[in-house]
């Protein structure tokens, strides 16, 4: 007998579910399945994490164009120094805080008398061209640098360290006498010796490897452009797969280059470009809320003050006129007003939010009543029917002198105001470098000077700038000369301990403090805008422009979801 079973089941169905029944069962299916779905979702949300992804190009606008990818002669041209931080590995580095980090060395040590260092480089780094790195190219890189046929700025810093393989992967560094921040002189690029031997110096700056590079860094150079002119446009690097360190997330990165600010800021409007650095600060505080963009105000180890050349000034050799000038100086209005905010104060020669040492003196406070009063006792008054103040028929007369960089000629028109308002005669001369440096600098032919003072890398040594070995020359721009000073400053760069030179710095500190030789005044942010699709740039402070990309490996566009 045949039966029809597809009949029977409906049938059946009919029999046992009715249309009511039906819509219920329906919706309690849904109702399962969605709390089944919502459930996983949970679960899978709870369960993972969001992760960086590999992909994508970052370019980069700057101003200018390459001219030796070598980091041993890079030193002249930022944008080289950007680059060759990218292709080239050091011993050490710097960390996204400017502070020191192992990058080729796996470990140190350093000798009980601080003149010895050996280093041990890890064994896994190997050059883009897949030749092994090793102690050979470290050694080969620094008799380059200090054989002065190969023209290396770097060379003065090395004329009296010696460099020694120990074997393959073993180097050691004696030095004539200790010098606490010397890890940061290992912070130079290493060149591959199998490339660069037998290039002559006399053809070491035409070689082609300068604009070609063979690197052991995190990107490998991939390719120049040029435009119809045969002026190079646009410079492009690929991630090293095969990096030693974390593999950058990023696959390229393309340096645009152009012949000014005005054209960098129009290729980012355009979307052509998705970073740059800004050098106008009042063109800063305008773009800070642009769409889609992220402005970085990054530290850097510099602070600017106006240096007091007591040997030229009358007035100046008194110390009760330095302290009013300093009590006269609003650097608020001067932070707001010229930059924007983009500068914080110094009360000395160590940086506050700079690195691990931290100024441990109270900053001269703004006090125009104190300082006219200090004015008066030092015997400079205000004559009757008059502005400036005198004494003994003299005018209370000074002159600043400055660069030509238009925010160091504001900085100095302000100073010249609020020092006006106390009653001094003062007046502005700004000049070209080359004549700043030549007649003024060299000769000490100033009465104030508005300069600047670096750190050594990201180390404060006010060794330079207020030694009175330098006083006549170099960067001593105060003549500062004080033996206990001295003394405080010769035994710091030589202790390895942190805390016996964070000591002997405050104790500098006072002495400064006491003596007023200059007139501190802020110190600079580096401000970089940067469209807000890059993720993981967390740079706070860079020892240079140069280390803005410093942590790139971290930085990235796509993202994944992994098991936490």
């Amino acid at each position: 007998m045949k039966i029809d079973f597809l009949k029977s089941e409906k049938n059946i169905d009919k029999k046992i579910f009715s249309l009511k029944e039906k819509i219920y069962l329906s919706l309690a299916a849904f109702l399962f399945l969605g709390a089944l779905f919502t459930w996983l979702g949970y679960y899978y949300y709870n369960s993972t994490e969001i992760k960086p992804d590999f992909g994508g190009q970052y370019v980069e606008g700057v101003i200018g164009n390459p001219m030796f990818i070598n980091p041993i002669l890079s030193q002249s041209n930022e944008i080289d120094q950007t680059i060759c931080h990218l292709v080239f590995s050091s011993l050490f580095t710097y960390d996204n805080q400017a502070q020191i980090k192992n990058d080729l060395a796996e470990s140190y040590e350093i000798s009980e008398d601080n003149t010895l260092y050996t280093v041990k480089i890890r064994t896994d780094a190997k050059w883009h061209d897949e030749v092994p790195l090793t102690a050979k190219d470290v050694v080969f890189t620094v008799n380059l640098i200090k054989d002065p046929a190969y023209k290396s700025s770097l060379r003065g810093d090395w004329q009296k360290i010696s460099v020694t393989a120990v074997d393959d992967y073993t180097v050691t560094f004696k030095l004539e006498e200790p010098f606490a921040p010397f890890l940061n002189k290992l912070t130079f690029g290493i060149l591959p010796s199998h490339v660069f031997e037998g290039i002559s110096g006399d053809d070491f700056l035409s070689s082609k490897f300068n604009l070609n590079p063979v690197g052991s860094g995190p990107f490998v150079f991939l390719e120049m452009k040029k435009d119809q002119n045969d002026s190079i446009n646009a410079a492009t690097l690929v991630a090293n797969k095969k990096y030693y360190g974390q593999v950058p997330y990023l696959e390229k990165i393309t340096f645009n280059f152009y012949d000014s600010n005005e054209a960098v800021l129009e290729a980012y409007e355009r979307k052509e470009i998705m970073g740059f650095s800004l050098v106008n600060y009042q063109e800063a505080e305008n773009l800070k809320n642009l769409k889609s963009t992220n402005l970085k105000s990054i530290h850097l180890p510099r602070y600017f003050a106006a240096f007091y050349n007591q040997n030229k000034s009358k007035a100046l050799a008194d110390k009760r006129v330095r302290e009013a000038l300093n009590l006269a100086t609003n650097r608020d209005e001067i932070i707001k007003q010229i930059f924007s905010g983009f500068a914080q104060k110094v009360n000395s020669p160590i940086i506050d939010n700079f690195g691990q040492f931290k100024s441990q003196i109270e900053a001269t406070p703004f006090n125009q009543e104190k300082a006219k009063n200090l004015l008066d006792e030092a015997g400079w008054k205000v004559p009757e029917n008059g502005t400036i103040r005198k004494k003994e028929g003299e005018e209370l007369s000074l002159t600043i002198i400055t660069t030509s960089w238009p925010d160091f000629v504001k900085t100095a028109e302000l100073i010249k105001k609020q020092w006006e308002q106390i009653g001094a005669k003062v007046e502005v001369s700004a000049l070209t470098v080359a004549d700043f440096q030549q007649n003024f600098l060299k000769t000490r032919e100033y009465q104030i000077v508005l300069f600047g003072h670096e750190y050594f890398y990201n180390d404060p040594d006010p060794f330079l700038g207020w030694h009175s070995n330098w006083k006549k020359s170099g960067s001593n721009m105060a003549q500062f000369d004080d033996q206990k000073a001295d003394n405080l400053l010769d035994e710091a760069r030589k202790s390895q301990s942190f805390e016996d030179r964070s000591k002997k710095y405050a104790e500098f500190e006072k002495i400064i403090a006491e003596n007023y030789p200059a007139d501190f005044l802020f110190s600079l942010d580096y401000v970089y805008l940067q469209s807000s699709k890059v993720k993981g740039n967390e740079t706070q402070a860079v020892v240079n422009p140069s280390y803005r990309m410093v942590d790139i490996d971290n930085w990235y566009f796509k993202t994944k979801r992994v098991k936490k």
